[in-house]
């Protein structure tokens, strides 16, 4: 018994979820507007019940969906419509884009008269499948945001950064659009919800701050305002903006001066070496040129005592120079006379 409660019970919430699910509006006020999505099922109350009705009738301008008499007899045009006369309710199974028109009841009394003519509009409209937001820097470092929505008739659209409702001060253009333009330097949490009369849906995305990127990536060149995060592509850059970085171009110009002036320092005191030594050899040269002799050769009378008679000689500093040696004379008493050449 407990299962057979358990059971019904859980019958009876799967209904009211599914009755949930389907879009549902009250016609019983003249002129009311009613919106369905399409593809899906939709639900009109017509009136309160139809049992003490003599005669009704409900359609649009060219065709009688519906037709009626007391005791419960229901005529319907159309197979995807159904009618529950007790509780006055009118089911469209599954909407198409024709079922969008304007309906009127018309309800009888036994006499014929007309006593009750209401109108309600219907609107059938694509639901939003899915929402994507795409942003690109500008020149001046603005960013341009737009929100893609696949599916969807008459969106309308809303921002929000960092939770709150985007302000003037933070925009360039746009507010309740599908494209908005933010000022340089706005970052953050970038919601963007999409929504028409039967359908809503929200997209999140975080947006970086816009700077400008001069920079080579695998040997092709990037000069432009790109976001942020694009600084690590590149194998060496100048980056301008919030918290950019020191530039690497520029330490490499600065090191490749600071290598040029030291290699000159070292070609000018090489320079100065070599001249200083050139004229060291000039001054060794002219000193070896200059020959200085003095020499002087004493002999004595000849002794009979001993068989080799020595001669004593007196040796002066004697400097030979390069030039040919003169040939020595000898004169006729034996001795050798030295001549004396002084060059410069």
């Amino acid at each position: 018994m407990r299962e057979m409660k358990a059971t019904a019970g859980l019958l009876v919430l799967l209904l009211t979820v599914c009755h949930a699910e389907e879009k549902s509006c009250d016609g019983r006020k003249d002129g009311v507007q009613c919106y369905g999505k399409l593809g899906e099922p939709m639900l009109l109350r017509l009136m309160d019940n139809a049992f003490g009705l003599y005669r009704y009738r409900w359609g649009n301008a060219t065709t009688k969906l519906m037709t009626g008499r007391i005791g419960g007899d229901v005529n319907l045009s159309e197979k995807r419509f159904s009618f529950t006369p007790e509780e006055g309710l009118m089911k469209i199974k599954k909407l198409e884009r024709k079922d969008g028109d304007k309906y009127t009841l018309y309800i009888y009394d036994k006499n014929g008269k007309l006593i009750i003519n209401r109108t309600l509009q219907l609107f059938v409209e694509a639901p939003v499948i899915s929402v994507q937001i795409a942003s690109k820097c500008l020149s001046q470092g603005e960013q341009q945001v737009s929100c893609s929505a696949v599916g969807g008739d008459n969106p309308r659209y809303k921002w929000t950064l960092a939770g709150k409702p985007l302000q003037v001060t933070e925009l360039l253009s746009g507010r309740f659009q599908a494209n908005v333009t933010l000022k340089q330097h706005e970052a953050g949490q970038l919601s963007c919800h999409v929504e028409n009369n039967v359908s809503r849906f929200l997209e999140e995305k975080w947006i970086w701050t816009c700077v400008f990127i001069n920079c080579t990536s695998n040997g092709t060149l990037i000069s432009q305002w790109l976001p942020e995060t694009n600084r690590s592509l590149c194998d060496d850059e100048q980056i301008k903006g919030i918290g950019a970085p020191q530039s690497k171009n520029f330490l490499l110009v600065m090191g490749g001066v600071l290598s040029a002036l030291f290699l000159l320092l070292v070609v000018s005191v090489a320079t100065v070496l070599s001249l200083k030594k050139k004229r060291s050899d000039t001054r060794e040269v002219d000193e070896q040129d200059l020959t200085y002799a003095d020499v002087r050769i004493m002999t004595q009378p000849r002794q009979q005592i001993k068989a080799r008679q020595e001669v004593e000689v007196e040796y002066g500093q004697v400097k030979f120079s390069q030039r040919p040696r003169p040939s020595i004379k000898l004169g006729q008493d034996g001795c050798v006379y030295g001549n004396v050449n002084r060059g410069r």
